[in-house]
């Protein structure tokens, strides 16, 4: 069969900057996550492929494993100094915190569901009052017609202790209820709690908990299943 040759497509600085924004807002991304993005809407796997390994030859971004037979791009200096920022905290991610960037990543982009992560810049920008030291980097906001902000949690452990998920997911809804910015949509209903966890056994258990908590139906909560996150847990040591 003749090789069929796809056509080489111009890497704009457009495109650049997206695939560099795209992945500083979530630490690291995959094909498919920029695959989805607006800027290669007709492209194909192979071109897109093909424009990655080209911004890798820029050194502004490189390649590395995430789980057995997957790799993940993440920002360089470089790439990070393209867009303006402070270049000193861009490499390679521990794996605690691969795999919670993965989880949001997955969650914000590869659902059924389209939501974007929130940097700090714009939770600031939104909440100026809600800004402090140590807030936490899982804030996202849903694009849907529900328009909510919320926070996500990422629970990495397949066995037990749901209580413990539990109990970090009363303490979040404590802490955002004394603060009035936060309280004020949570009352209207603008804010959720989600937890990400791997099984979708673990997922129901939470939520057989969560009823001996009324506590918790203060505000919104989801438990989420990624069962995409099993090889991770399966290749732990």
């Amino acid at each position: 069969m003749r090789a069929v040759h796809l056509p080489n497509p111009k890497m704009t600085a457009e495109a650049i900057v997206d695939v560099l924004q795209h992945i500083n807002r979530y630490r690291l991304t995959v094909l498919d996550a920029v695959e989805r993005l607006p800027v290669f809407a007709k492209f194909r796997s192979q071109q897109v492929r093909c424009m990655l390994r080209r911004l890798e030859h820029r050194a502004l971004i490189e390649a590395a494993p995430l789980h057995r037979g997957v790799i993940y791009w993440y920002l360089l200096p470089s790439g990070a100094r393209r867009l303006g920022l402070d270049n000193s905290h861009y490499g390679p991610l521990s794996e605690p915190a691969k795999i919670r960037a993965y989880a949001l990543l997955r969650f914000c982009c590869l659902s059924g569901k389209p939501r974007v992560r929130l940097t700090r810049q714009d939770i600031t920008g939104r909440l100026s009052e809600s800004d402090r030291i140590g807030l936490p980097n899982t804030y996202y906001f849903d694009l849907g017609g529900a328009g909510r902000l919320g926070i996500a949690r990422v629970d990495a452990g397949h066995r037990g202790r749901w209580d413990r998920v539990v109990q970090t997911l009363r303490e979040d809804i404590a802490a955002h209820l004394l603060r009035p910015a936060w309280r004020r949509l949570i009352v209207a209903g603008r804010f959720e709690f989600t937890v990400l966890t791997v099984l979708p056994e673990k997922a129901e258990r939470i939520r057989e908990t969560l009823t001996q908590h009324p506590d918790t139906s203060r505000a919104k909560v989801q438990i989420v299943a990624l069962p995409e996150l099993l090889p991770f847990i399966t290749s732990s040591p």
